[in-house]
C-alpha cells in the first residue's frame, strides 16, 4: 500500500518538473547544452583523428585549397586533379569565407571545426522547428533532439574528413523552420548558405517551394522553386561543361568523377541497369541507416521527405558506398529525415490546448533505438574506442619525422595518411591505394620531387617486389632518404 503514494508523488514531481521547462527554462536551456555538447564532442573527436593522421584524401584537398586561397592563389589543389579549380567539384562557395580564417589558423583545423560547429547548430532549428511549427512537447522535442544528436550519420558527417555539404545541415533544417514561421529575411539567408554550400542542393531546395505552395504561400514558393532549380542547372549543366568536367575528383565530386547531366543520361539510356545500381545492397543499406535511428518516422510525413528523394536518387544512381563518400550522399537525407521525423511526431500525437501529447511508449521507443543504433552502428561508439583516436604508434611517429625532412615547397606524392600534414604546399598528389607501387603505374613527372610510402596503405608487397620498386625509383633518379617503421621517404 505504501507504493502507490510515492508512485503518486513521483508522478507529481515529474509533472511539475515538466511544467517548469514548459514555461520556458527548456527552451533557453535545452538546445543550447545540447547543440554546444555535440559540437564540442564532434571537434574533439574530429582534432584527434587529425592528430592521430586518420584523415584522407578529401580533407587534404580542402586544406590544400583553403591554403591557396589565404596565399591569394587561385584555389586549384593538385590533390583534386591537374588544374582543377575548387568550384569546379560542386560550386561550394563557401570555402571562401572559410579560406578567411583558414589564413591565420590550420587550414585542416578550421575545416573540422567549422563542420563540427554546423552539426551542432542544426539542433536549434531543429528544436525551433519541433516546439514552435510541431507543437511538440518538451519531453517529444528533446527525445528528438537525441535521435539527432546520436544518429550514427551525423557522427558519420563529422568523421568522414571534410565535405562542404555538411555545412548545409543546418541550413536545411533552418530554411524548414523559418519558412514555416513566415520569417522570409532568415529563410532566404538559410536558402542561400545551401546553395553556397554545394550547387545541386539547389534542386531539393526549389522542390521545398512546392511544400511552401501546399501551404498556400504562392510567392515564396515559386521563388524557391525558381531560384533552387536555376542556381543548380546553371551552373551544373551550363557553366560546368564550359569549364570543362575536371577528371580524377575521386570521392570529392558526388557523382563519382560524372556531370550530372550524365548521371541523369546514363540512367535514361539504360534504366534496368541503373534501377539495378539504386537497389544495390549498400544503397539500401544507407537508406535503412538513415531511418532506422528514428524508427522510420519520416515514412509517415512523406510530403517533406519527397523533396530530397529526386536528389537523393542521384547520388545512389552515381554509386555506392565504395565509389562515394558518405559524407556527399548522406548530408542532404539526413536534413531532411529529421524535419519530416518532426513533422510525423507532431501527427502522431494528440493535440491538446496548446501542445500535441504522445504516448510516452513511442518516445521511449525513440529514444531506445537511438542510444541502441547510436552504440552498436556509430563510427565513435564506445566499442570503436574513441578516446584513444588521438594515439599515434611507431609507424606514425615515423610518418612525422619523414615529413619534418622536407621543404615545405617541394612537390610531393604520399600515402593518404601524410597527405593533409603535407597539404600547405603548392603541389601534392596522392599515392594510390589499391594497386602496389610500380615505376609504371605511380607515374613520377619530372617535377616530383620526393616519394614518400606508408607501407600499411598498400596492398601486401613481397620483398623482391620492395626491391625491384627501389631499384626502379634509382633508375627515375630517386633516392631513399628515410626508412622506418614501414615508412620510406625517396626524394630526387
Amino acid at each position: 500500500m505504501s507504493e502507490v503514494p510515492y508512485q503518486r508523488r513521483l508522478e507529481r514531481a515529474i509533472v511539475r518538473f515538466q511544467a517548469r521547462l514548459e514555461g520556458g527554462p527548456g527552451d533557453r536551456w535545452i538546445p543550447s547544452l545540447v547543440g554546444i555538447a555535440l559540437a564540442a564532442w564532434l571537434t574533439r573527436l574530429g582534432l584527434d583523428r587529425l592528430e592521430g593522421l586518420d584523415t584522407g584524401v578529401d580533407l587534404a584537398g580542402y586544406s590544400q585549397s583553403l591554403w591557396l586561397l589565404g596565399q591569394l592563389t587561385e584555389p586549384r589543389a593538385s590533390v583534386f586533379g591537374s588544374d582543377v579549380h575548387v568550384l569546379e567539384l560542386r560550386w561550394s562557395f563557401v570555402l571562401y569565407p572559410l579560406a578567411v580564417l583558414g589564413a591565420f589558423a590550420n587550414p585542416a583545423k578550421v575545416l573540422i571545426v567549422s563542420q563540427a560547429v554546423a552539426l551542432g547548430v542544426a539542433v536549434l532549428p531543429l528544436w525551433r522547428l519541433a516546439r514552435q511549427v510541431a507543437k511538440l512537447r518538451i519531453g517529444a522535442a528533446s527525445a528528438l533532439l537525441v535521435a539527432y544528436a546520436l544518429h550514427p550519420a551525423t557522427h558519420q558527417l563529422a568523421v568522414d574528413d571534410f565535405h562542404p555539404v555538411v555545412l548545409a545541415v543546418p541550413a536545411i533544417i533552418g530554411m524548414a523552420y523559418f519558412g514555416a514561421t513566415k520569417r522570409w529575411i532568415w529563410y532566404w539567408l538559410c536558402v542561400g548558405l545551401a546553395l553556397a554550400c554545394r550547387a545541386d542542393l539547389g534542386l531539393a531546395i526549389g522542390l521545398w517551394g512546392f511544400v511552401l505552395l501546399g501551404d498556400g504561400e504562392r510567392r515564396a514558393g515559386l521563388w524557391t522553386l525558381g531560384i533552387g532549380w536555376i542556381w543548380s542547372l546553371a551552373l551544373l549543366l551550363v557553366a560546368q561543361p564550359l569549364l570543362g568536367q575536371a577528371g580524377g575528383l575521386g570521392t570529392a565530386t558526388g557523382y563519382n568523377g560524372q556531370s550530372l547531366g550524365d548521371v541523369v543520361l546514363t540512367s535514361l539510356r539504360s534504366p534496368f541497369d541503373s534501377l539495378q545500381t539504386v537497389v544495390a545492397q549498400d544503397n539500401l543499406a544507407l537508406l535503412v541507416a538513415l531511418l532506422a535511428p528514428v524508427i522510420f518516422l519520416p515514412l509517415l510525413s512523406l510530403r517533406y521527405l519527397l523533396p530530397a528523394l529526386p536528389l537523393g536518387g542521384l547520388y545512389l544512381l552515381a554509386g555506392t558506398a565504395d565509389d562515394i563518400a558518405f559524407s556527399e550522399r548522406s548530408a542532404m537525407l539526413l536534413a531532411f529525415v529529421m524535419i519530416a521525423a518532426t513533422y510525423a511526431l507532431n501527427r502522431l500525437g494528440n493535440m491538446g490546448v496548446d501542445r500535441v501529447f504522445l504516448d510516452v511508449r513511442l518516445l521511449t521507443t525513440l529514444t531506445a533505438a537511438s542510444i541502441l543504433l547510436f552504440v552498436s552502428s556509430s563510427p565513435t561508439s564506445p566499442y570503436e574506442n574513441p578516446w584513444n583516436w588521438d594515439e599515434r604508434d611507431a609507424t606514425d611517429r615515423a610518418l612525422v619525422r619523414a615529413i619534418a625532412t622536407l621543404d615545405p615547397d617541394v612537390p610531393i606524392r604520399a600515402s593518404p595518411s601524410a597527405m593533409v600534414s603535407l597539404s600547405e604546399r603548392p603541389w601534392l598528389f596522392p599515392l594510390a591505394e589499391d594497386s602496389r607501387p610500380t615505376a609504371v603505374n605511380m607515374g613520377f613527372p619530372p617535377f616530383t620531387r620526393a616519394v614518400l610510402v606508408v607501407e600499411r596503405e598498400l596492398p601486401e608487397r613481397t620483398q623482391s617486389e620492395r626491391e625491384e620498386f627501389d631499384r626502379n625509383m634509382a633508375l627515375q633518379g630517386f633516392e631513399l632518404d628515410f626508412e622506418a617503421e614501414g615508412v620510406t621517404l625517396y626524394v630526387r
